[in-house]
């Protein structure tokens, strides 16, 4: 079974190798938990692997997006000159069936994420979305791997059109910004992964500038490194130096980070 490096430093070992090929993965949480982040790292894996990316979003305009981008250190604007990644902004009230959206990401082995999918599903009518997130999903599958991020409803609030889209996904990672300290503030948990094995355990993240989303998590011997020629505050690199220390971090990663950087 073909597997798609998700870019998550650490996630790829809690799903047995990544997202598999052709799937719609939905990612979960409240705001400022960093799903937009998590969707940046995924088509950077992407354009680093040399496919196609596409990132469709309700909200952000194309210079909103390379903000985001450049408030992370990644330069993208190159990557949308090429022709290797196309952003995307639309509206869809009524239908998803001949849209500008479903349009702008026919194609094939791409990586697509639409960043948030709420708003989509919440415009439609209820009787309908089911019929319409199953056949957006297949359009999205038969195009690539797609990547979608959901607005989980805060406590006392209606969500149902949270359901739909994760019902349908093939895989849900939640993410979770809970504040109980430092060690656990930010958790991922691997909700359901379809067609593969994955752990279930809860796991603390953390989000660094220039770096992303990182579990923290061990997987390999540590090692020691020099940052020196690295772009990022003092207490970034600090971080870095002690997740290499402690093998959260592979030397291959570091130098990934690097390539981006510099």
């Amino acid at each position: 079974m073909l597997k798609i490096p998700t870019g998550i430093f650490g996630l790829d070992e809690l799903i047995s190798g990544g997202f598999v090929k052709n799937t719609v993965n939905a990612v979960l949480g409240t705001v400022g938990c960093g799903k937009t982040i998590f969707s940046l790292q995924y088509l950077l894996q992407g354009i680093e692997d040399n496919q196609e990316a596409v990132y469709i979003s309700f909200d952000l305009e194309v210079k909103d997006f390379l903000r985001i981008a450049r408030s992370m250190g990644w330069k993208l604007e190159e990557k949308i000159s090429d022709g290797l990644l196309k952003v995307g902004r639309f509206q869809v009230e009524d239908s998803f069936i001949d849209s500008e959206l479903v349009k702008f990401i026919t194609g094939k082995d791409m990586r697509i994420v639409i960043d948030s999918f709420t708003p989509l599903v919440a415009s439609l009518e209820t009787s309908r979305a089911r019929n319409e997130v199953n056949w957006l999903y297949k359009t999205l599958r038969e195009s690539g791997t797609a990547l979608i991020t959901v607005e989980e409803p805060f406590f006392g609030t209606a969500g149902k059109e949270v359901d739909v889209p994760l019902i349908l996904a093939d895989c849900v990672i939640q993410l979770k910004n809970v504040g109980y300290g430092e060690a656990y503030s930010r958790t991922l948990r691997v909700i359901k992964h379809r067609m593969s094995p994955h752990l279930n355990s809860v796991f603390p993240y953390s989000i660094l500038e220039g770096v992303g989303l990182v579990v923290e998590e061990k997987r390999c011997e540590g090692f020691e490194v020099d940052l020196s020629d690295l772009p990022l505050s003092e207490s970034t690199k600090e971080k870095l130096y002690r997740y290499c220390k402690d093998g959260i971090l592979k030397p291959e990663e570091i130098q990934k980070i690097r390539r981006r950087l510099i």
